[in-house]
């Protein structure tokens, strides 16, 4: 299953209007003049699968679950997952190598009416090492297989570690701030604000007064 709510409130609902903002943003600049940024999760998440319709169009896509070249499942032995993105045949190849198979073990590769004999036997092979193993043998190659991290594990990857992907604010750790500007990088605040820190300050900026603010929370309105 797709994890928690990533397509629609931060992909389509949170994403979606940040590009908006700044492609507005940017447009002031020629123009000179505002805009109103309608952005929706309902519009937001159907972008997203562009590709699928582009797929469908194409004669690429079905409506049927392991049926395509982005889907389908198997655990390893530890019950454990891998992701494997073996597209291209340089990477196919690569990935039939390290699993200790060759091209002529398997049908085609883009057999879909083959694709029920190849996912049995590519499963029965991952079977037999756990995730780590298999992250082992294709370490350092392009066969495009990698290891499903869970969210909570992800930063102790190589890959992450390197990168500062993740980092760790008053002892949480949280991901790192995204994209990476050259010039005017990203910083954490420190110490971080407790949630309603800087309510009062923020709303009397907007036009409140103390009164209404204090009324705004006997009313439960604010913490």
């Amino acid at each position: 299953m797709p994890p928690l709510n990533h397509v629609a409130d931060f992909g389509g609902g949170g994403m979606l209007p940040a590009v908006g903002i700044l492609a507005a943003l940017w447009e002031r600049q020629s123009s000179g003049h505002g805009q109103v940024v309608d952005a929706a999760m309902t519009e937001g998440a159907p972008l997203i699968t562009a590709i699928l319709h582009g797929l469908l169009d194409q004669g690429l896509w079905q409506a049927r679950r392991g049926g395509n070249l982005f889907d389908g499942s198997a655990p390893c032995a530890d019950g454990r997952f891998v992701a494997v993105g073996a597209i291209e045949p340089q990477f196919w190849t690569q990935t039939l190598a390290g699993l200790g198979l060759t091209p002529e073990d398997l049908p085609d590769q883009h057999d879909r009416a083959a694709w029920p004999t190849v996912k049995v036997r590519l499963a029965s092979v991952f079977a037999t090492r756990t995730r780590d193993e298999w992250a082992e043998v294709f370490d350092g190659g392009d066969a495009c297989v990698t290891p499903v991290l869970g969210p909570f594990e992800a930063h102790l990857h190589p890959h992450n570690f390197a990168r500062s992907t993740f980092t760790e604010v008053a002892g949480q750790l949280q991901p790192s701030p995204a994209p990476r500007l050259s010039r005017t990088p990203a910083a954490i605040a420190s110490p971080s604000p407790r949630p309603g820190e800087h309510t009062d300050t923020a709303l009397a900026d907007w036009g409140p007064t103390t009164a209404e603010i204090t009324d705004l929370r006997k009313d439960g309105a604010l913490r």
